[in-house]
């Protein structure tokens, strides 16, 4: 495996270590499918360690693997008459196009075939279809998309990132309990520290949702909640997980990436100046391709879905052939980790922490009969 950035220690079943994984990749889903997704499918087979599906039309898919090499072993192609567009409505389109790449890709993990999926395509038609095919993990209300976010320190899980707009507190509380065990287990974080991205750090701080989930949280003694978390210190990595409402999450994630681009083409602009500033950036080559490297979302596990009862990995439309091997790596992480069954026993511990808080705030029928 390529292996993921700034990984730790994680928990691995001994009977899962050395299960060969296989995973299906929706090859019709980003801005330049097919090629991303055979591309990169067809380095990552090089490992040799799992099995790889491409999922999509095959006489394109086939076409698609001439120009960039063979066929290896380990690789095949299961044939989707459909596909779904980025500018679908995504349950008209999920309902409809029954042999869409994405439902086949998914329908091969429902039926045994497979064992994660992985998809750039439209982020509500993968949320849609997953959730209803693979259906919630038990105790779950809501699942969300979650992403690594590269920080000064190392990277933060931000979630929800747009599964949920409108949210009450036991969703962003289950988003809190699933970025933990999602630190826990695939970034190897012994207490992950847990925030709520808030307008201030101050408790009294927020709506009264914000400050349901802050004492809630608060009163859940397996989670390492350290408070209310501001946009401007989201970067400082001064949390492990971060968490928000869909609305506020997605957000935050296009604004990250708008100031990220236009950093990006200032930064150029300026190199290019003068002779003396294009030799200082001549000298600087390796630090500006290190803070690529660091900044670049092809260098991450791709946005895990996690609360649905298997795997699923989103990745950006516009991503790359290394985007598509991360995410496959993501995946298998996921699956080496038994992640799902670490997430249910997550949400009843926070179950049970939270009916202890409504009793303690619960009157005492003696004292009221007093």
């Amino acid at each position: 495996m390529g292996g993921l950035p700034y990984g730790g220690e994680h928990d691995v079943n001994a009977t899962t270590a050395n299960r060969r994984w296989r995973i299906a990749v929706d090859a019709m889903g980003s801005d330049d499918a097919p090629l991303p997704e055979v591309r990169g499918v067809l380095k990552e087979a090089k490992s040799g360690d799992k099995d790889l599906i491409l999922v999509g039309d095959r006489e394109t898919l086939e076409a698609a693997v001439k120009k960039a090499g063979r066929l290896p072993d380990n690789v095949s192609i299961v044939h989707a008459s459909e596909a779904i567009g980025m500018h679908e409505q995504p349950m008209l389109a999920v309902r409809k196009k029954k042999d869409a790449s994405l439902l086949v890709a998914i329908r091969l993990v429902k039926n045994g075939e497979a064992d994660a999926v992985v998809s750039a395509g439209n982020t509500g038609a993968v949320m849609l279809a997953s959730r209803t095919i693979f259906r919630p993990i038990p105790g779950v209300a809501r699942s969300a998309i979650a992403q690594l976010l590269p920080t000064i320190k190392t990277p933060t899980l931000l979630l929800d990132l747009g599964a949920n707009v409108d949210c009450t507190a036991r969703h962003l509380c289950d988003f809190a309990e699933m970025g933990d065990v999602y630190m826990r287990q695939i970034r190897g974080i012994a207490e992950p520290r847990v925030g709520l991205l808030n307008i201030g750090e101050e408790v009294a701080k927020g709506n009264e949702l914000a400050k349901t989930v802050h004492r809630n949280l608060t009163a859940a003694p397996h989670i390492n909640f350290i408070g209310n978390v501001e946009p401007r210190a989201l970067f400082d990595g001064v949390a492990d997980v971060v968490v928000c409402d869909g609305f506020v999450g997605n957000v935050v994630l296009k604004t990250s990436e708008g100031a990220g681009r236009f950093v990006k083409d200032l930064l150029n602009r300026e190199l290019r100046a003068t002779w003396i500033s294009k030799l200082g950036a001549l000298l600087s080559l390796g630090a500006f391709r290190r803070l690529r490297r660091t900044v670049d979302p092809n260098e991450y596990p791709g946005a895990p879905l996690l609360g649905v009862n298997g795997v699923t990995i989103i990745l950006h439309g516009a991503c790359n052939a290394q985007g598509v091997r991360r995410a496959i790596d993501g995946a298998v992480e996921e699956l080496r980790t038994e992640i799902n069954e670490h997430i249910r026993e997550g949400i009843s511990e926070l179950r049970e922490a939270e009916a202890k808080l409504a009793e303690s705030e619960s009157p005492d029928p003696a004292a009221e009969a007093g």
